[in-house]
């Protein structure tokens, strides 16, 4: 899918946007900010889907049969070694040549609306496609390469694998704080470790968690039909204050949205990219059933996430 663009410039290089270009008579020439290819204007306009009307802003897009250049920030298809390549400016080298990503997760939906209120020319929010990443036009703002969806968390993970070094040099950056991948990855088996994190964290910081897929449930709640996706439990560990206490974590993913589950079932493998929640005072306690000659019972953490753009889930396709 191409990207829309809010911001393009002129054959003379001057930086117009969609929200402005709107007024004139007649839209210049235009080309993207990054690549120069060429562009044309989309007025805003009414569209229609399932029966509902909605109201779609103008943009720029691309002119049919043109692509944008392979290092351009627009090419939502380049693979990871691609962007890396591209952005050798952006990512950072730091200390002991580790490499910093920026990341970008709506914690809530006002989230967005901050981004759309930026004065009309300086905010350029550029939405990538199903990405959904809030780009600035001015190279000199950019701090590193960036990580705002599932796909490319798992595309880290694949490069993680396939070099072991990797991982160890990577840096993620949020709101001003930086973690390593530990602290940013975390797999069934650390979801009890995620719980722990996320609770020593002063503000809200966009994690990744890997799981299985248990159930996905429909519930009714407040007149609003929500989904919720189920993760298998992680496994139990003794509970600190008291051995005989298992404790484990629960993950679940909430959405209002029914397509953006639907192609998921039981067993899937999903990687789920955002802002995780850990709850405090809904902590589950189950007995253990008859036989469990380790525990006798379990402290079940609650971890949950709602997911803001469907970009923020991904099933993770087993290699080999």
């Amino acid at each position: 899918m191409a990207a829309r663009m809010w911001v393009a410039t002129t054959m003379d290089g001057r930086e117009v946007s969609a929200e402005t270009i709107g007024s004139l008579q007649e839209p210049p020439p235009l080309r993207c900010v990054y690549c120069r290819a060429p562009v044309s204007f989309v007025p805003h306009h009414a569209r229609e889907s399932r029966g509902k009307a909605y109201s779609v802003k103008a943009y720029f897009r691309l002119f049919p049969k043109v692509a944008h250049n392979e290092d351009c920030v627009f090419n939502v298809e380049e693979q990871l070694k691609v962007i890396a390549r591209r952005s050798f400016g952006l990512l950072q080298a730091i200390e002991q040549g580790q490499y910093r990503f920026r990341l970008l997760a709506i914690a809530d939906i006002r989230d967005i609306d901050t981004h759309l209120k930026r004065s009309k020319i300086s905010r350029k929010a550029d939405i990538a496609g199903d990405d959904s990443a809030f780009l600035s036009s001015d190279s000199r703002c950019f701090l590193s390469a960036y990580i705002n969806a599932a796909k490319r968390v798992i595309e880290l993970r694949s490069l993680c694998a396939s070099n072991s070094g990797v991982r160890d040099r990577l840096e993620f950056v949020f709101n001003g704080m930086s973690v390593n991948w530990e602290d940013f990855y975390y797999e069934e088996a650390r979801f009890l470790a995620a719980y722990r994190w996320l609770g020593m964290t002063a503000t809200s910081f966009p994690v990744t968690l890997v799981g299985t897929v248990a159930n996905i449930e429909t519930i009714e709640r407040r007149g609003r039909t929500l989904y919720v996706l189920h993760m298998k439990s992680s496994a139990a560990h003794s509970y600190s204050r008291d051995p005989m206490v298992g404790e484990v974590a629960h993950a679940t993913v909430w959405t209002n949205q029914a397509e953006w589950l639907h192609s998921l079932k039981g067993n899937d493998t999903v990687l789920v990219f955002g802002h995780w929640r850990h709850a405090t005072v809904n902590t589950v306690t189950t007995f253990a059933r008859k036989g469990d000659s380790k525990f006798r019972k379990f402290l079940e953490r609650q971890l949950s996430i709602w997911l803001h753009v469907k970009s923020q889930i991904s099933r993770v396709i087993a290699s080999g």
